[in-house]
């Protein structure tokens, strides 16, 4: 009921203040586990990108943000969870693994924090690892835009890509980085150039 709520609000916000160009939106599973991975621009990218879905995806963010006044519960409304990207996170990994077993949807920002389009930081792999453990495929997802107010900002959920080949090999760093750059590929061929 509460993130039903939020999701008008917000879908009311972003549809006021911004052009809000969504595609692909059919491409999100209608049921079934998946790992929704997209670039990551600007804060506002995790509330977008979950509320003009059909579905609603578990995002990982930071721990700092379930420490401030008032969010933590606004977050866990929106079915975030915390990880504590400072060191190997045990609980947010399994909770990550857990929301997969239930059949649900994992959000996770590929390069960990929010790049500048001009910028280039290398994606973590953890993506990868959660999909090809869980046979999950990945729905790449591209935003473009600025979120200055009244702009256009693009969401483009791509394709789901499976990860059934990577079944019963063995991983090791070479391989993930591998899938890795494959995933960011896919969102590379789904942003948009904004003017």
């Amino acid at each position: 009921m509460i993130f039903n709520i939020v999701k008008f609000l917000l879908i009311v916000y972003f549809r006021l203040f911004f052009k809000m160009r969504i595609t692909g939106s059919e491409n999100i599973p209608k049921e079934g586990k998946a790992v929704l991975v997209s670039n990551h621009i600007s804060n506002y990218d995790p509330l977008a990108v979950g509320v003009f879905m059909h579905r609603a995806p578990h995002f990982m963010a930071k721990k700092e943000l379930f420490e401030i006044f008032g969010l933590k519960h606004f977050f866990r409304a929106l079915k975030a969870f915390p990880v504590n990207r400072g060191k190997a996170d045990i609980a947010a990994y399994k909770e990550a693994n857990n929301i997969l077993k239930s059949g649900e949807i994992l959000g996770i920002f590929a390069q960990g924090t929010r790049v500048s389009p001009e910028d280039e930081v290398a994606a973590k792999s953890g993506a990868a690892l959660f999909a090809v453990k869980n046979n999950a495929p990945v729905i790449p997802v591209a935003v473009s835009g600025t979120y200055k107010f009244f702009s256009d900002v693009y969401i483009n959920y791509g394709k789901p890509v499976s990860m059934e080949e990577y079944q019963g090999v063995r991983l090791n760093t070479s391989l993930l980085n591998e899938i890795t750059d494959r995933i960011m590929n896919e969102i590379e061929k789904l942003k948009v150039e904004v003017k």
